[in-house]
């Protein structure tokens, strides 16, 4: 760090430099207030504004600051209980808003009062200044200026506290471990006005702001949280330090050429001020921009001399350090006079700012404007605007005078007076620091109720007024600026409304590419705000953050905007259902029906129809029957392990037990009536019923064994099918797959065994077998299995609809050996009763009747009596048909062979 020494060489030097000058009149930028005190305050103001590094135009918000100093150390000098017996005094000196013009003058009107054995200068515009003992420095405006000041007051180990800088890198305290201030960093600021952004759902914005340290710092802030935040930066554009016009149309006339209306410009009032005349030479769609104003020009413009079109500022959204209307400082300066301040015994830019403001002359050689000022000349109500800015101003100053009462009270102890402790330190700046170590801890209550601290950065409390201007206002054309209206705040990260904005604000879009609609996928293109929209399918939901179109996973389909996915319905197997309905009633109607023929046979059971067909292969056949009508039941039965397992056994049992009986059947007639000679003892003891039915047992037996394997190598489980991105079906899981086979191959195999043996046999004669029935039976029911086959095998969307074909089938098929079979005996039985005979059992067919010899009758009887020894030949003759009556009685040995 350099040395307070090398500080004062260099002062020195340039004093003497200026002293070898010759005294010639200086220019008015010269000027400084000086108020002689006990203690000096200095301060650093913009009263004029800036135009090419030069200072330039009186400058409204620079005047007010300056006298709002001026209030507060009148106010410190007139209270007993701050300071008691010590006059604070001031010294202000223009910066014109330039940070060479700043550093300039400190190193020129200030720091030589602050060492000691500087030789004071004097200059035409200057007072006279002895060296004096200075607490601190309040100012500047500006974050460039604060920089550069806050640069060189660090080598001296002054405190200097701001008012209005905000520029985040002054909140380094390696670098900057003097400066203070009672605003936040722009980083809050930034922070805020991307808030703004986001909640108006602006994606495509544009940056203005000024090429210095307070717009560069601004500018990066932004642009890093709006990255963070999706928020694209269309255009930027950095303001020159001497921009002319045409600079500020060239910026206009590039944000028009994007998509952007939202444009926050980061600037200070002058800039910003050049920017709206440009706008408005633009004109067209300029008036469309939104501006989002910074704490460099919120509530500054317009000035009452400005032409900017109020419609290019109307509904702009600004931001500024919170703050309220000074106490009293508008019956203060409205009470300031030209008379107070001629000479420069007070404010020596007073006399320029009233005659700008009041349209008069003072008579100091400035073109004429209509009028001599009056010694008595105020300021006009009518122009002028209290601006709630002045409460930092006020702050700062008050801040230091806290400072320096507590260090007086602890150093003095207790005088009402400067004590030697304090007026030793004259020409040096051993005060100033001392001070430092206070400010950290500073905290006090201002007029307006809030409080003043700084926090571990050395900044003032984060938060934020936000205005919004409104051109229906009803103000007076001089006050303009009164049309900005606070509308709420920003504190903790988070915006508070308290009043509605413009129109204007609402209606604006500030977007590349607008929001796609429900269900569809926005397809990004150079860049993340720019993009194009794809419909999803109605099977797709947009995923990837919106970016593409996704199927959902297995059992879930989109929602109704298709954001995401929810859970498919889950169906089952109902008996509620149309399909589960029509089964249910099939079944129904098929059990009524074999429940009827079992009746009739129970209770018709010696009859010969009844005898001739079989007893016990009919009633096993009938038990077949019930058991494939109950298929359905168990098939539609709320899937669990248990079901899935019963409908597994059932599935094909029952078909089992119907063709296995109607296979032995047809076997047993075919025996009886193909075989030629006598047959043997184990032939003869098959046709026996107890055989018959262990026969049927058997084949019965091996589909049983069949299901026991498969439920042993597949459990049974309950599975979730999506047959269709609308549904999912929870069943067995072998009901809906080719698995369902396992369990039907086997009675398909019995089925084309019964087909072909009952086609092959035909024309035996109809009283000792049912082949002609059986057969038609089974060429239905193969028409009924093979219609059934492409049907499940190609309906794979409708797990119901699968159960449905299978129940139907199996159902038909029952149905079908129930007709076929039983219908003619039984409508034999109930209304033929005449036919119910042995002679009509036993008869061949009515177109074909042939009479047996007795030899042939014999070889019939041991065929069909071979357990028997007396055969009624009558008998015999009525069964064939003949006419015989002779009574023949033998008695054959077993085994023995009868030849004609």
């Amino acid at each position: 760090m350099i040395s307070v020494r090398v500080y004062g060489a260099l002062i020195c030097t340039l004093g003497f430099i200026r002293d070898g000058i010759a005294q010639a009149e200086q220019s008015p930028d010269d000027r400084i207030q000086y108020r002689p005190g006990d203690i000096l305050i200095a301060g650093i103001m913009p009263i004029h504004s800036r135009e090419d590094e030069e200072c330039s135009t009186i400058h409204e918000i620079g005047i007010q600051a300056l006298e709002t100093m001026n209030m507060i150390i009148d106010q410190i000098n007139a209270d007993p209980s701050i300071l008691p017996g010590i006059k604070v005094g001031s010294i202000i000196i223009d910066t014109c808003n330039s940070d060479t013009q700043a550093v300039k003058k400190l190193v020129l009107d200030i720091l030589p009062r602050m060492l000691n054995g500087r030789r004071p200068i004097r200059r035409q515009h200057t007072p006279y200044i002895p060296p004096s003992i200075i607490a601190g420095v309040v100012g500047g405006s500006s974050s460039a200026v604060s920089i550069q000041v806050a640069n060189i007051l660090q080598g001296f180990k002054v405190p200097q506290v701001s008012f209005w800088s905000t520029s985040p890198d002054l909140s380094n305290k390696k670098r900057y471990e003097y400066f203070f201030r009672v605003v936040p960093s722009d980083i809050n600021q930034a922070k805020a006005m991307i808030a703004l952004v986001k909640q108006r759902g602006w994606t495509y914005i544009a940056i203005v702001y000024e090429d210095d340290t307070y717009g560069l710092r601004g500018f990066q802030e932004l642009r890093d949280l709006g990255e963070k935040e999706g928020v694209c930066i269309s255009a930027f554009h950095p303001v020159p330090r001497s921009p002319k016009q045409h600079h500020f149309e060239a910026i206009v006339t590039d944000i028009l050429a994007t998509k952007s209306r939202a444009v926050i410009v980061f600037t200070k009032s002058n800039d910003a001020s050049k920017l709206m005349k440009a706008a408005q030479e633009v004109g067209g769609q300029a008036r469309e921009l939104l501006l989002i104003g910074s704490d460099g020009w919120t509530n500054e413009i317009p000035n009452p001399a400005d032409v900017s079109d109020d419609e290019i500022l109307h509904g702009a959204v600004g931001f500024h350090p919170s703050a309220s209307s000074l106490q009293d400082f508008d019956e203060y300066f409205l009470n300031l006079t030209l008379a107070q301040n001629l000479n420069n015994s007070r404010n020596p830019w007073f006399a320029e700012y009233i005659s700008k403001s009041n349209l008069c002359d003072v008579g100091n050689g400035s073109a004429v404007r209509g009028r001599e000022c009056d010694i008595d000349e105020r300021v006009n109500p009518d122009s002028f605007h209290s601006m709630a800015l002045m409460q930092h101003v006020g702050d700062a100053v008050l801040a230091l005078i806290h400072a320096l009462d507590e260090h007086h009270k602890k150093v003095c102890k207790g005088k009402h007076e400067m004590c030697w402790a304090i007026s030793r330190d004259v020409g040096t700046t051993r005060l100033a620091s001392k001070l430092v170590p206070i400010l950290k801890r500073i905290n006090f209550t201002n007029s307006n109720g809030k409080a003043v601290y700084f926090d571990a950065t050395q900044d003032g409390p984060t938060s934020y007024d936000i205005l919004n201007y409104r051109i229906d206002r009803n103000v007076t054309p001089k006050s303009r600026i009164e049309r900005w209206e606070k509308v709420g705040f920003f504190v903790n990260d988070a915006i508070h409304w308290s009043k509605k904005l413009v129109d204007k604000v609402y209606s604006t879009e500030s977007v590349c590419s607008k929001a796609c609609g429900p269900g569809m996928a926005t397809i990004i293109e150079t860049e993340i705000c720019c993009w194009h929209c794809e419909q999803c399918a109605d099977y797709e939901y947009v995923s990837d953050n919106g970016t593409s179109c996704s199927k959902c996973p297995p059992g879930r389909k989109p929602n109704f905007y298709q954001t995401g996915c929810e859970l498919l319905p889950v169906r089952e197997i109902s008996y509620q259902r149309d399909y589960g309905i029509a089964c249910v009633c099939v079944s129904c109607v098929g059990l009524l029906l074999t429940l009827i023929v079992t009746v009739i046979y129970v209770m018709h059971r010696d009859t010969p129809i009844v005898k001739a067909s079989g007893n016990e292969l009919c009633f096993f056949i009938l038990f077949g029957i019930t058991i494939t009508f109950l298929n359905f039941f168990a098939m539609a039965a709320r899937p669990t392990l248990t079901s899935c397992a019963i409908s597994r056994i059932i599935l094909g049992l029952g078909p089992t037990i119907i063709y296995a009986g109607l296979v032995t059947k047809t076997v047993r007639v075919v025996i009886i009536f193909r075989s030629k000679g006598t047959l043997k003892l184990m032939t003869r003891k098959y046709l026996q019923p107890c055989y018959q039915l262990l026969t049927a047992s058997g084949l019965v037996l091996l589909q049983v064994l069949v299901v026991l394997l498969w439920l042993i190598l597949s459990p049974p489980e309950v599975s979730e099918h999506y047959t269709t991105s609308e549904i999912v079906y929870r069943a067995c899981s072998h009901l809906v797959d080719l698995l369902i086979f396992i369990a039907l191959l086997y009675p398909f195999l019995l089925i084309v065994i019964c087909t072909i043996v009952a086609t092959a046999n035909r024309h035996i004669p109809t009283g000792f077998n049912e082949t002609k029935y059986i057969g038609f039976s089974m060429y239905t029911t193969c028409v009924i299995w093979l219609a059934f086959l492409p049907i499940f095998i190609t309906n794979t969307m409708n797990v119901g609809l699968r159960v449905m074909t299978t129940s139907i089938c199996l159902s038909l098929s029952a149905t079908t050996v129930l007709l076929c079979l039983f219908g003619p005996k039984c409508y034999k039985i109930l209304f033929q009763p005449g036919l119910n005979n042995r002679t009509s059992v036993m008869s061949p067919s009515s177109h074909k009747r042939k009479n047996y010899s007795d030899k042939e009758l014999y070889k019939l009887a041991v065929k069909l009596r071979c357990n028997s020894h007396q055969f009624n030949i009558r008998y015999i003759h009525s069964l064939s048909g003949t006419k015989s009556n002779k009574m023949k009685s033998f008695t054959p040995s077993r085994g023995a062979t009868i030849t004609p």
